[in-house]
C-alpha cells in the first residue's frame, strides 16, 4: 500500500524540500543491494517507474542494464527535489519488489540513511513523518569523561527518530555526568546531593564562566535560573517517560524537544567556559 503522509508533504505548496545529495547516493547504493529471481534490469525498471511518477519524467524502458542504471540515477536526482515523495517512491518500489519475492532492505535501513544525513524524515508505522531538527549536539573534548561522551553519542543516534524517548535517558545521563564532573573539577561542593539540578545551581553560583554580567544581565539571569526548574523536569521525564524504566513513552516531537532542551543547557555551559579561555 502507498506510504502514508500528511497532505502538506504529499502535495507541497510552493517550493519543495529537496533530499540531501548524500541521502540520494546512499539510497542508490541501497537499491543496488536488492536481489531476486527477476533480472537486475527488471528491478531497476521498477524503481525508474516510481521515480518518474514523482519527477514527472516520461518513463520508457531502457535498452540495456547499463542504460537503465544511468537513467534511474538521473530520474532519482530529479525525484529527490521533492524529498517526501522521493522517500515514498523508494518505499513503494521496495514494497512492490518484496511482493514479487525479492529480498529488499527494511524500513530501518531507510530511516538510518535519513538520520545519518540529517534529512528530517522518518517512517513510523507505514507513515512518513517530518521530524524536528535538533540543536547542535554538545562538542566532545578531552575534559569530558568517556561515559559522558558515550551517552552523548547514543543520544545523537536516537534523537529525532522513533527511538527519541531512549535519547532522553542518554542525554540526561550525559548532562548529569557533565554537570557533576564540572563541579568536581572546580572544587564546587554538592553537599552530598549530586543531582543534575543541584549541580547546575552550584555551577551557576560559583563557576566564574557562568555569571551573567553582560548586556541585559538581569533578564539573562532569569532565563538561566529557569533552566534549573527545567533540569528537575528532565530528571522526572527520564525516570517516568523514557526506557530507563518500564514507562509510557513520549511521542517523537515531544521527546525530541526535551533532548534539544537538554542540549541547549549543555551547549550554554560549554560555550560559556570556552568564552572565558
Amino acid at each position: 500500500m502507498p506510504l502514508q503522509m500528511a497532505s502538506e508533504l504529499r502535495f507541497p505548496m510552493g517550493i519543495t524540500t529537496p533530499l540531501s545529495d548524500q541521502s540520494v547516493n546512499d539510497f542508490n547504493s541501497l537499491i543496488r543491494r536488492v536481489s531476486g529471481a527477476m533480472s537486475r534490469q527488471q528491478i531497476v525498471e521498477i524503481f525508474k517507474k516510481h521515480f518518474c511518477k514523482v519527477s514527472g519524467d516520461y518513463y520508457a524502458r531502457s535498452s540495456s542494464l547499463d542504460w537503465a542504471e544511468s537513467d534511474m540515477s538521473n530520474q532519482a536526482q530529479n525525484a529527490a527535489k521533492d524529498a517526501p515523495n522521493f522517500i515514498a517512491a523508494v518505499y513503494e518500489a521496495l514494497e512492490e519488489l518484496e511482493n514479487r519475492g525479492a529480498s529488499v532492505p527494511t524500513v530501518q535501513h531507510m530511516n538510518q540513511i535519513l538520520l545519518n544525513n540529517q534529512d528530517h524524515y522518518q517512517i513510523v508505522d507505514e507513515e512518513l513523518i517530518q521530524t524536528a531538527g535538533s540543536v547542535a549536539a554538545p562538542e566532545f573534548s578531552e575534559s569530558i569523561s568517556t561515559s559522558v561522551m558515550r551517552a552523548l553519542g547514543d543520544a545523537k543516534a536516537l534523537i529525532g527518530t522513533v527511538d527519541s524517548s531512549s535519547a532522553i535517558d542518554r542525554a540526561h545521563t550525559a548532562l548529569h555526568g557533565y554537570l557533576v564532573q564540572l563541579c568536581t573539577d572546580n572544587q564546587i561542593d554538592l553537599q552530598n546531593v549530586p543531582t543534575a539540578s543541584k549541580a547546575f545551581k552550584q555551577l551557576r553560583q560559583f563557576h566564574p564562566a557562568l555569571q551573567a554580567s553582560g548586556h541585559r544581565a538581569e533578564e539573562v539571569t532569569r532565563v538561566l535560573n529557569s533552566f534549573a526548574a527545567s533540569i528537575d523536569a528532565f530528571s522526572t521525564l527520564r525516570n517516568k517517560a523514557s526506557l530507563a524504566h518500564v514507562n509510557d513513552l513520549l511521542d517523537v516531537p515531544e521527546a525530541t524537544a526535551i533532548v534539544n532542551a537538554m542540549y541547549t543547557v549543555f551547549r550554554y555551559i560549554q560555550d560559556s567556559i570556552q568564552r572565558e579561555r
